[in-house]
């Protein structure tokens, strides 16, 4: 049987590539009606067909082909959407096609939170493993739930202790004076000192010598300088002497005579006598209030003329002429060499004088500092007793609540801390400053014990159980995944072991699979190797609780049950490492991203990617550079986000690369930066709407990954530099721009090609803040 519509040709759509959206549905129903009814007068067996009433039947049939194109072309679209990564909009089809890669969304991660701890008494106090605190409610979140997933032990002894203040190291720069020990000064108002180190000599001139009001029983003077001096380079307290002359003398000041040597010479100069100068020795000089300080390299000696020599004529008595040659007089000076030119000029030189046979003037008194930096000394003059426990973690907290924890042992016979030199810290810390010796770890997630989720049914190839409780607990490990699950699954009693795959597992391997859906539920499936033994009981063990809300610093101090003699517990930092579940759009980011492991990490490119993936990594770069620290070349890989989080990258990076592979994972420094722009609009538009155009491209809050403002540090990455014409691009490319009028950066015009912060920093336009017309971006 032939018909024409078996010979009809469909003409292709043309789809152009890069689209949200792919535009498959070529009508809607009324479209769909008008084009079939349209189509009536041009087919000739129907010429004889008149009828346009709605309840003709051959209307209504023509209608409901309409229909059935309108709900075709629809699902067509749907369904053809729905097969590409970029245009899929169902998140269970995004699941699905980065599945095909063997990508494993991201579950929620729960948070991890230091905890410090405090026990009353005398004895120490067990905390089992468990134990619960509970957080207060903080904006956008309420209360949550943190575990220890260890006993512990608190021990009264290292509740809390002070830390002494420590002196200070350094010499400041500019350097507008120097405590000294007041028994010790030998120098008043006007004495020209020197400042010795073995960093170089700087010459100064003591303005006044003033008692300082000290905590401490020994006098300490302040003598303050005329003028602020730059310290030698590497200068301490410990290092440095404060020098005076013991004796001064001029340079030589007669005239010149033919044959003389120079007076001052390059580094060479000629005292006015001889001088018990030596080689090594200190000298300082002063000339029209120009001082200086020098090390006297060399000594020798040199001739100058005080009386020319002269030729006499004497004639005797009887008329006889003789001639007398009176030799030139001549005295011997001191020349010094020095080990650099003076700052003086030749008429300088009449009015110079040295100073020499420099002595102590004081001993210098290192001032307690007022903040406690990484690697200083921890002294604790409350620790007597040595702790009963093993004490492997401290937190610091100063006076302003800033705190810092790193790992640490307690020394009772030397009252003192060894503290970790990693992680660095964000910030010195404010005397004074407290340690809490009982501190440990503890992870966000509620505990559920033997919860029944089914009964085994062998019968069944396949059974599927889902737990009561959501989301499922996933904490940060030091594995390939950079996770591990809180689930246990028993059956009839006996541990079942969970793996990602059912593939290539043998028939009777006791194994399940975890699946998670965009709501966050999570169901086990059974059967895929071992069939579940009918009337067996399945029980869950497993924590719930996840999400990137953490509670901040102070709020995690409920102790959900009472433990006898624990009196509190308080977390001095914020809880940290939390994330959501991946969402469908960050699915379709790093699913196909993730093809660049494949299980290893071995390229800066892969290392990247793999850190990148650990929860509230922002940015990260990877270069190969020195490691100051391992004395190596190594993959330095610094990343914007909590200080905290290097511990959890580091672990999956080893997990991933060779075991010798040298990675050093440090987090980027927040360099606070300004940017102001001020621009010109046409009169066509709404000058606030540009201004917040303008705003948006330059600092829009960051949703999904690659998205928001050019100068968001999620853009720029650490270690990045800002190149003007790209930001000049970025606000002319705003409709309704028509002039870039001025662009500064930091309060200065920004011409330059580029400006970089500094080495390990990052620009955080968030502090300085990013102004258009006056009006804050973001």
């Amino acid at each position: 049987m032939a018909c024409t519509c078996d010979t009809h040709d469909c003409t292709a759509l043309a789809i152009p590539a890069g689209l949200q959206t792919i535009p498959r549905a070529i009508g809607t129903f009324s479209e769909w009606r008008t084009a079939l009814l349209g189509a009536i007068g041009r087919e000739p067996l129907l010429d004889a067909w008149r009828a346009r009433d709605r309840a003709d039947f051959g209307v209504m049939l023509t209608e409901m082909f309409a229909y059935m194109g309108d709900v075709t072309s629809f699902y067509d679209m749907r369904t053809c959407n729905a097969a590409y990564l970029g245009t899929a909009s169902d998140p269970a089809a995004v699941r699905a096609l980065t599945g095909l890669l063997g990508y494993k969304p991201r579950p929620g991660l729960g948070a991890s939170v230091w905890l410090s701890a405090q026990a009353d008494g005398v004895r120490p106090v067990s905390i089992p493993q468990g134990t619960a605190f509970r957080s207060g409610a903080f904006p956008g979140s309420p209360p949550q739930v943190f575990e220890v997933q260890q006993a512990e032990t608190a021990d009264p002894r290292v509740n809390r202790l002070a830390i002494d203040r420590v002196p200070a190291t350094s010499l400041p720069s500019p350097l507008t004076g120097l405590p000294v020990e007041a028994s010790t000064l030998r120098a008043g108002s006007g004495t020209l000192v020197v400042i010795a180190s073995p960093g170089g000599l700087v010459a100064a001139r003591i303005a006044q010598a003033a008692p300082m009001a000290l905590r401490i029983r020994r006098p300490v003077t302040m003598a303050a300088f005329a003028a602020a001096v730059t310290p030698p380079s590497g200068a301490t307290y410990a290092n440095t002497r404060l020098l005076r002359g013991g004796a001064r003398c001029g340079v030589w000041k007669h005239s010149a005579v033919a044959g003389d040597p120079a007076v001052l010479s390059g580094a060479t100069l000629a005292l006015e006598a001889r001088v018990p100068i030596h080689a090594g020795d200190v000298v300082a000089f002063e000339a029209g209030g120009v001082i200086a300080a020098r090390c006297v390299i060399s000594v020798g000696e040199a001739q100058f003329t005080v009386l020319a020599g002269q030729t006499s004529t004497l004639t005797d008595s009887a008329n006889k002429v003789s001639t007398l040659v009176s030799p030139a007089v001549t005295v011997g000076t001191t020349t010094i060499t020095l080990d650099s030119a003076l700052p003086y000029a030749a008429a300088d030189l009449p009015g110079l004088v040295v100073h020499y046979a420099m002595a102590d003037a004081a001993t210098l008194h290192a001032p307690l500092k007022d903040t406690l930096a990484s690697g200083d000394p921890v002294h604790l003059p409350d620790f007597i007793d040595p702790p009963r426990v093993p004490v492997t973690h401290v937190a610091l907290e100063d006076a302003h609540g800033e705190a810092v924890v790193t790992s640490g042992a307690l020394d009772a016979a030397s009252r003192s801390a060894a503290l970790s030199a990693a992680p660095i810290w964000p910030q010195d810390l404010v005397q004074p400053v407290k340690l809490y010796g009982n501190t440990f770890l503890a992870t966000r997630g509620e505990s559920v014990h033997g919860e029944v989720i089914g009964t085994g049914n062998a019968a069944l190839p396949l059974q599927t159980f889902r737990l009561k409780k959501k989301p499922l607990t996933y904490l940060a490990a030091a594995n390939a995944a950079g996770r591990v699950s809180t689930l246990a699954i028993h059956v009839g009693g006996v541990q079942w072991r969970e793996v990602d795959s059912f593939y290539g597992q043998p028939a009777d391997a006791p194994v399940y699979v975890v699946r998670h859906d965009a709501q966050g539920e999570t169901d086990i499936d059974f059967g895929g190797a071992l069939r579940l033994p009918s009337g067996a009981q399945v029980t869950a063990d497993y924590r719930f609780g996840a999400g990137s809300a953490v509670p901040p610093a102070d709020s995690v101090k409920q102790i959900a049950r009472p433990i006898a003699k624990l009196r509190s517990v308080r977390n001095v930092l914020p809880a940290f490492g939390g994330a959501d579940a991946e969402a469908a759009e960050e699915i379709r980011y790093r699913g196909p991203a993730s093809a660049l492991l494949l299980g290893r990490a071995i390229s800066l490119v892969d290392i990247e990617a793999a850190a990148a993936q650990t929860s509230g990594v922002r940015a990260v770069r990877a270069v190969w550079a020195w490691d100051r620290t391992g004395q190596r070349p190594a993959a330095m890989v610094r990343y914007i986000g909590d200080p905290q989080l290097a511990a959890p990258i580091r672990a999956a990076l080893r997990a991933l690369a060779e075991d010798d592979a040298p990675i050093t994972v440090i987090s980027a420094a927040a360099q606070s930066v300004r940017l102001d722009v001020a621009i010109d609009v046409s009169p066509d538009y709404v000058a606030d709407a540009v201004a917040g155009a303008v705003g948006a491209v330059l600092f829009a809050p960051v949703g999904l990954p690659g998205t928001g403002g050019l100068l968001r540090p999620e853009r720029l990455g650490p270690d990045s530099a800002v190149f003007a014409s790209m930001v000049i691009k970025a606000i002319m490319d705003v409709p309704g721009v028509t002039a870039l009028s001025a662009l500064s950066l930091d309060g200065t015009p920004f011409t330059d090609v580029a400006r970089a912060p500094a080495a390990g920093s990052y620009f955080d336009f968030a502090d300085g803040g990013v102004r258009v017309n006056g009006r804050l971006a973001g």
